[in-house]
């Protein structure tokens, strides 16, 4: 059995899930070298890219699972669902409890290997025939799965022992009776639950700010009251939408609406029309992300982070903490870092009060 538990983002790393992408071969329905060379590309070495993430989880420790991508065989040409890369928007660990929002059947083989009486999927115990869901962003055409739905999942909650800080990011949803439901129980457990509206996050709260350590927070400025939320803590403030000065983003930002780039395809119409028209689900909002941030903590003096920055490498050391680099060359169109990339399932650690 696969044991399930979690009360901090930075308590040590023990087992994880990497995502997975769709393989080249699925894509034989398409013709135009324009289209399927840059994409041949993008999900080889995504996939690479995603076999060196786990091997560096391997080498420190970490018992690595991987979604089942074998039962997808043959043309893909009508499946427009996004496959499991990026699995931290799928599931969320509180506790010693999985909560799954997204039942992808390529993660069943690994939901089995987990007792069934600590998996939670809330379509077994909310009500949505609740006027107050909304199914306007579901891009699946599930409308099993309300919109907010997806709140339920660590990119959108930041662990910290008794605290739980849950970012919405949508105007409105943090008044969803998902949110209602989850904080009254969660609180029942004995934590502090802090729920967080679209104008204090800035978007998704793993592309907004990362709790390394006790005392210890990277984050984009201004997003919240870090004086008050978080006395005496070294906060490292990043400047957001740097990359927006880089020439090439913002040469396929405008025809793309900032949401996603392949480096050197700026002008490649026919892949640009093809992924806008077939692969809208794939891409996220790249525009809003700031990778820096993006990072994967295997425990409080090891993190891994997509690439080399010096403002953060010199807070890193500051606080004895070792980057380990594993670059994702994709990101800018999966809109995915590391910590996008995995689901934490155990990390050593118990319920603490860091502010007593």
């Amino acid at each position: 059995m696969i044991p399930i538990k979690g009360y901090a983002t930075f308590d040590p790393l023990k087992t994880a899930i990497v995502g997975d992408v769709f393989s080249i071969k699925n894509f034989s329905h398409l013709k135009d070298d324009k289209i399927l060379s840059p994409l041949q590309r993008v999900l080889e070495e995504t996939k690479e890219d995603l076999e060196s993430l786990s091997n560096v989880l391997r080498q420190n420790g970490v018992e690595v699972h991987r979604p089942d991508m074998q039962h997808l065989t043959g043309d893909l040409s009508n499946y427009r669902r996004k496959p499991p890369q990026q699995t931290r928007d799928d599931m969320a660990v509180i506790g010693e409890e999985l909560y799954v929002a997204n039942d992808l059947p390529e993660y069943k083989h690994i939901l089995d290997q987990i007792d069934q009486e600590k998996i939670f999927h809330p379509r077994d115990y909310l009500d949505y025939t609740d006027k107050s869901y909304t199914f306007d962003l579901n891009l699946s055409g599930d409308i099993t799965k309300p919109d907010q739905q997806r709140l339920l999942s660590t990119s959108f909650i930041h662990q910290l022992g008794k605290d739980i800080y849950w970012g919405t990011n949508t105007p409105g949803w943090k008044d969803s009776p998902l949110i209602h439901f989850h904080k009254n129980k969660w609180e029942s457990q004995g934590y502090r639950v802090h729920i967080q509206a679209q104008e204090e996050m800035g978007g998704h709260g793993d592309a907004t700010w990362c709790i390394l350590k006790p005392g210890v927070i990277v984050t984009l400025m201004d997003i919240q009251n870090y004086k008050e939320s978080f006395p005496g803590w070294d906060i490292l403030y990043l400047e957001d939408k740097y990359w927006d000065q880089l020439h090439p983003f913002r040469t396929m930002k405008k025809k793309v609406g900032g949401k996603w780039w392949i480096k050197d395809q700026e002008h490649n119409d026919q892949l640009i029309d093809y992924v806008e028209t077939w692969l809208e689900d794939w891409v996220g909002y790249a525009e809003e992300t700031v990778f820096e941030i993006n990072m994967l903590s295997l425990d409080t003096n090891k993190v891994i982070v997509n690439n080399y920055n010096k403002q953060v490498f010199d807070f890193l050391e500051k606080h004895n903490i070792e980057p380990i680099i594993c670059s994702q060359r994709h990101r800018w169109f999966w809109d995915g870092g590391v910590h996008c990339l995995t689901q934490d399932l155990y990390r050593e650690g118990e319920m603490i009060d860091y502010f007593e």
